[in-house]
């Protein structure tokens, strides 16, 4: 598995190294955006050191548990502050949020520098970590619980929006993915087959955007892509270490030979 905590931790970067280049390059513009959220212009300077800092320690695996949870209390405070009108935005952040918060509990895996020190190891699960990993699954389920329940209930303007974006899939396809959506979403959430679900909403959350979110020339959605994959990252965590303490799957009985291991 770590190869793939390696790739995980390095698809949650793109989406801050964005938002880095934006509030550098369009500074003035992204200081006037926070102020008409009642948010003091100055504060970007704060913004841009926690994003800065925090990317870097995690793709590095340095630190990472701290970085990692700090990141994710940043796209909370954000998402909050700065989407909560927009659902498709404050849910992703949440989901990438959702996805951090288990790269806090489980640590960032052995091709990491924290390995190097011993700190890449799973923490023992003790009450915050099993809360910690509740919250974590939750976060990360909600955006596609509700986006499957979109589908069913704005069915035929989901069709015209995946023939407007790829004319070349079948729209028909809206069901199959709506149905995955709520099903792995809700196995999620309840930490029931966890594993398969996780696996199942990451291959979905590299798909879609390859397929509807590739016009890079139009900057949302560009940030849809980067977030899609940030979430895919988180994700590629929970599918590497479990639901958890707090979830169905840890009071299963697990065969023999079936226990996954994030260390090989």
């Amino acid at each position: 598995m770590g190869p793939v905590l390696l790739i995980a931790r390095l698809f949650t970067a793109p989406i801050f190294v964005f938002y880095i280049v934006n509030e550098i390059v369009k500074n003035s513009q992204m200081r006037e955006y926070m102020e008409t959220h009642g948010v003091p212009g100055d504060l970007i300077y704060l913004v841009l050191t926690v994003q800065i800092a925090g990317v870097a320690l995690v793709a590095l695996g340095y630190k990472t548990r701290l970085a990692a949870l700090t990141l994710a209390g940043f796209c909370l405070v954000t998402g909050l502050i700065f989407n909560t009108g927009a659902s498709i935005q404050i849910l992703k952040d949440l989901a990438i949020a959702g996805g951090l918060l288990f790269m806090s509990a489980y640590g960032p895996g052995p091709l990491s520098l924290d390995a190097r020190h011993g700190r890449a190891m799973p923490v023992a699960a003790g009450a915050f970590t099993g809360t910690l990993l509740l919250m974590g699954r939750i976060l990360a389920a909600v955006v596609f619980v509700y986006f499957g329940y979109s589908k069913v209930v704005n069915n035929p303007r989901m069709q015209d929006y995946m023939a407007e974006h790829n004319p070349f899939v079948p729209t028909f396809m809206v069901y199959p993915a709506l149905v995955l959506q709520l099903v792995a979403g809700g196995l999620l959430m309840l930490g029931y087959k966890t594993r398969y679900a996780a696996l199942a909403l990451l291959g979905f959350c590299i798909i879609a955007p390859v397929l509807y979110h590739n016009q890079f020339s139009n900057e949302f959605e560009l940030i849809q892509f980067l977030k899609d994959f940030a979430i895919a990252g988180g994700l590629a965590f929970v599918f590497a270490y479990g639901a958890g303490p707090l979830s169905i799957d840890a009071h299963a009985p697990v065969p023999a030979g079936r226990a996954l291991s994030a260390s090989t």
